[in-house]
């Protein structure tokens, strides 16, 4: 059948009679495998907006070429996945969330560029997220909408309030929507959601949440904008797109180039060079025109831009084994391939996630398998291509490597729930001196050594070390040795937040310790005694935060109060005043006399609070720089004031 399609293919492009493809649409192996690649379509659209994808974006464009290639006038071509969810209140939207022609190759590009005769090319990044629509009135922010099927969506506000990026009230009297993706940072999804396929589908699953659960943790960049009314007119893309930086908003890379070759250049330029260094996902660019086309912008597929792929950048290989990588409590399968290159490295190692997702992909030692690499996340498998009659089942462990305890698989995360377990202790006090940013303990000359003598079961065991203890291990030295001490005995006074963190609490970062003791449970009594259902209350919490926060402690309460009775550690007593009380602080850039973190525990120490990003409160921008930066333009936008590292140093003096 492959080849007779073939061979069709080649007769339709090849014949000049306009209904020539109509007569082999009639062919019933044609028309078979066009209701199969139709079912394939919509089955995967689904995964792709509403769950967990099966297959990678290449292989999605791979079934829908092969549909256009057949049938291009087929209907589902022409509509745009639903994302909606029965939960959720439908809205419409102001601004129709439509789909776009894609180009894959640079022939595909200069194919459609001939045709549009533009003396500018506009350039964007295709962000790889979740599109919402952020609706204003005179310019009060009033919803968020998500793309459900191009007209009318969730309603998804509660989920949207507390990301970053988010504009509440503009500058302008702004009535109509504007085009946000809705983003999982690379070093968000690497410190809490690598469980997750990856960011993007952290991100769909955070907006789905009924407990707002992580809301906190998404990230808005915005692209488009559509006034309803005639207060605000955009005189063309580069106008609005300034537009939507004066209004606060960070808004997306934006590039106006001459040509088609300069065009092509920049995609390559941004994939060779600029791609892994964003801390976003990034799966193509938006190529359109200066002019704006309101009209153009109904259509199902504009015809004024097109979304100028990427290459994959995948290749195939074959499943050797899976080993169970093992942190703390919890174990990781990590497959292990036939070695290939990809990007410029060879890969021999790809993450399978967690139990879940490697039953999902139904793979099996001896599968053929798509394996991809972007940017600094992991390898990983895509999707299997094949698996021989004789492939073996991936066993997964039952009992715990290091204490024999039964694991408890949750499908998505296998665990030993021994809480004596070495491999917990030992990540416990890993997390400690981390957490602390303690140097020069190395996990292999030092704190592996150490633990496996039995020298160190505990982090406070850790406070009776001395010089002599770690000169006895093999490559350490004397100096090298009183360092290490140095900096574990000069961290004296930790915050509350900190401290916690530091006991490696499962579900538990420092961020939502800090939200419970701004709360009022500022002390560990105070957490160890409060029910859940008072912790439930505090802001940005749901149950499961409070649960884990409440047992966590209670658990870990005598580990905790004998490391406070070495008297070499105490918990910091709350910062109620100070000299830079009652204000925020956002660091940006290179700083010359410490690090940003530093900086920041400077602000809390003096009763200041530290941002991360530029939020519409914000006191003080820091930066040594007059670079225009987004944060740095945000902050000019909004009147908020721009200081020098020297003259936040003179406000503590």
């Amino acid at each position: 059948m492959a080849k007779k399609l073939k061979n069709l293919f080649k007769n339709i492009s090849d014949n000049s009679n306009p209904n020539s493809n109509s007569i082999h649409l009639t062919d019933p192996e044609v028309q078979e495998r066009i209701t199969k690649l139709e079912n394939l379509i919509r089955h995967h659209r689904d995964l792709y907006y509403n769950k967990t994808p099966e297959i990678s974006d290449a292989k999605y464009d791979q079934l829908e070429d092969e549909l256009r290639e057949l049938d291009p006038t087929n209907p589902l071509l022409f509509k745009v996945g639903q994302d909606s969810n029965p939960l959720f209140t439908k809205t419409a939207h102001i601004m129709p969330m439509m789909s776009q022609d894609k180009a894959s190759t640079p022939e595909e590009f200069e194919k459609w560029a001939k045709k549009r005769y533009y003396n500018q090319f506009i350039i964007q990044y295709k962000l790889d997220g979740i599109s919402i629509e952020l609706q204003y009135k005179s310019g009060i922010f009033q919803k968020a909408v998500s793309r459900g099927d191009g007209k009318v969506g969730d309603d998804v506000t509660e989920n949207i309030l507390n990301a970053k990026g988010l504009v509440k009230h503009l500058p302008d009297r702004f009535t109509g929507a504007v085009r946000a993706e809705v983003l999982l940072f690379r070093d968000t999804f690497e410190q809490k959601y690598s469980d997750n396929m990856n960011p993007r589908n952290a991100a769909a699953g955070i907006i789905r949440r009924k407990d707002h659960k992580g809301s906190d943790d998404l990230n808005l960049i915005v692209y488009d904008a559509w006034a309803s009314d005639s207060q605000i007119t955009f005189h063309d893309e580069i106008h609005k797109i300034k537009w939507l930086g004066q209004q606060g908003f960070e808004v997306v890379k934006t590039k106006t180039v001459h040509t088609i070759q300069e065009v092509i250049e920049t995609r390559q330029e941004i994939i060779d060079s600029i791609r892994d260094s964003l801390n976003y996902e990034i799966d193509g660019l938006v190529i359109k025109g200066r002019e704006i086309d309101r009209e153009d912008m109904k259509r199902a597929k504009p015809e004024s831009q097109i979304a100028f792929k990427f290459p994959a950048e995948m290749i195939d290989s074959t499943l050797i084994d899976v080993e169970w990588s093992v942190s703390g409590a919890n174990y990781t399968p990590v497959a292990i391939i036939k070695p290939v290159e990809i990007m410029g490295s060879t890969v021999q190692r790809a993450s399978l996630a967690n139990p879940d997702i490697m039953n999902d992909l139904k793979v099996k030692i001896g599968s053929k398998v798509m394996v991809s690499k972007r940017g600094d996340i992991i390898p990983k498998i895509e999707y299997v291509i094949s698996t021989p009659e004789d492939a073996e089942e991936i066993v997964i462990p039952a009992r715990c490597q290091a204490c024999d305890s039964e694991l408890i698989n949750e499908g998505s995360r296998l665990y030993c729930p021994n809480e004596d377990c070495p491999n917990v202790k030992y990540r416990r006090i890993v997390k400690w001196i981390k957490k602390n940013d303690i140097k020069h303990f190395s996990e292999k000359l030092i704190l592996r050594p150490l633990f496996e003598t039995q020298k160190i079961h505990t982090i406070a065991d850790l406070y009776t070390l001395k010089v002599s203890d770690l000169t006895k291990l093999e490559g350490v030295q004397e100096k090298s040795a009183k360092k290490a001490l140095d900096n574990l005995f000069a961290v004296t006074e930790i915050p509350l937040e900190r401290f916690i963190a530091g006991f490696e609490i499962e579900g538990l970062g420092e961020r939502m310790v800090k939200k419970a003791v701004k709360a009022g449970y500022d002390t560990l009594e105070g957490i160890k005694n409060a029910s859940v259902g008072e912790l439930s209350q505090i802001d940005g919490y749901a149950e499961i935060t409070a649960e884990a926060l409440q047992q966590g402690v209670e658990k870990l309460y005598p580990e905790m109060e004998r490391l406070l009775e070495t008297g070499k550690v105490t918990i910091a007593a709350p910062v109620t005043e100070g000299r830079l009380k009652g204000l925020t602080f956002c660091f940006t850039g290179k700083l010359n006399t410490m690090s940003r973190k530093e900086a920041q525990g400077l602000v809390e120490k003096h009763g200041g609070e530290a941002k991360s990003s530029v939020t519409k409160n914000l006191s003080y921008l820091v930066t040594n720089s007059t670079e225009q930066t987004t944060k740095y333009k945000k902050a000019q936008a909004q009147g908020t004031a721009i200081i020098t590292e020297d003259q936040f140093l003179a406000m503590l003096e």
